[in-house]
């Protein structure tokens, strides 16, 4: 039978790579300030990029 690994309180991020919870939310915070687009803005974005992609 394999042994269950106890969840620990600092796995919010990646693998190999963790932090506690208020590393979390400062991260959540700061994402929260960037530059926002509409969502009419990033859909032309979207198109204009699909149409520079290689075929």
């Amino acid at each position: 039978m394999k042994a269950v690994k106890e969840k620990t309180k600092d796995s919010y991020a990646l693998p190999g790579k963790p932090m506690t919870q208020a590393e979390f939310e400062a991260h959540i915070k700061e994402a929260e300030k960037g530059p926002f687009v509409t969502l009419e803005e990033g859909n032309r974005e979207f198109e204009e990029w699909k149409k520079t992609r290689k075929k």
